[in-house]
């Protein structure tokens, strides 16, 4: 059968057949007929099988296209990737070693992904790795490393970026016994700053709310009144004979309420008069 027409039969059969049977049997007969099926095995591979991902990063290899394989990694990741790493960690090109080193990292090998990257002198592979890892041990190796070889910008770059994960006396301690002055610098401005904008942030939500002191120099000022320092309403019972004017002045007839028109209530002595 003609290559074309092999391809062309895997196509109208892709619904109907098992892919990693196929892929098995393409394995068997020998590694060209791997190549004639790998437009196939790219078309299946949304479907996310080991054997389908595992052979074609295999091509990949072989055909050293590191930015293909790389697409591959990190769509589709159910192969052995440690068993990836560990073949590409001696791969005579760079680009492939990155690739390995990135393997460790995305399984959380952070100790293998980063010495793979010192040995290529990969500093900024190095730095995001130790920041992803989140471990402060593994980030300070890295910072003493640096020290020990005289990066001193790789240094201050992984200072400012693992920054959320570093101890202020590790990187004081640091700074000062190898003379990096300048260096430190820019992470204790962000230390200080970012200590200044908790502190703030911490008292302006325990301070007391507008409201609430409102309120209460609304009550300090009632308190202060005399009707209510004692806690009783401090009302007499007026003068007897005190009539309010309007009802005065308006001839208002109140006998019906024992008080005769003269203001003074019935059956009351007039206490002004005959004296």
């Amino acid at each position: 059968m003609h290559p074309h027409n092999f391809t062309r039969l895997l196509e109208v059969m892709e619904p109907h057949v098992d892919h990693s049977r196929v892929v098995n049997q393409l394995r068997r007969t020998g590694d060209w007929a791997l190549q004639i099926g790998q437009a196939y095995m790219e078309s299946v591979q949304g479907a996310d099988l080991s054997s389908v991902n595992e052979a074609l990063n295999e091509l990949y290899i072989e055909d050293e296209d590191y930015v293909s394989l790389r697409k591959s990694i990190d769509r589709f990741k159910n192969f052995n990737m440690i068993a990836l790493a560990q073949k590409l960690s001696s791969h005579e090109l760079l680009e492939f070693r990155r690739i390995s080193a990135y393997v460790y990292r995305c399984n959380k090998k952070w100790t293998q992904s980063i010495e793979l990257s010192k040995g290529d002198r990969m500093w900024k592979d190095c730095i995001d790795t130790a920041n992803e890892s989140a471990d402060s041990d593994t980030i300070e190796k890295l910072l003493r490393f640096f020290c020990e070889t005289s990066e001193k910008e790789c240094f201050c770059a992984a200072l400012y970026t693992c920054y959320a994960h570093i101890s202020p006396d590790v990187a004081l301690e640091l700074g000062w016994v190898n003379g990096y002055h300048n260096f430190v610098m820019p992470f204790f401005i962000q230390t200080f700053k970012h200590t200044h904008l908790r502190l703030k942030s911490l008292e302006e939500k325990t301070a007391p709310k507008k409201e609430e002191t409102a309120q209460d120099e609304v009550a300090a000022t009632y308190g202060g009144l005399n009707g209510f320092n004692t806690g009783t309403l401090m009302i007499g019972n007026g003068d007897p004979t005190m009539i309010p004017p309007q009802m005065q002045q308006n001839g208002i007839d109140m006998s019906g309420f024992g008080v005769s028109n003269g203001g003074v209530p019935n059956g009351m002595p007039n206490m002004g008069m005959g004296m």
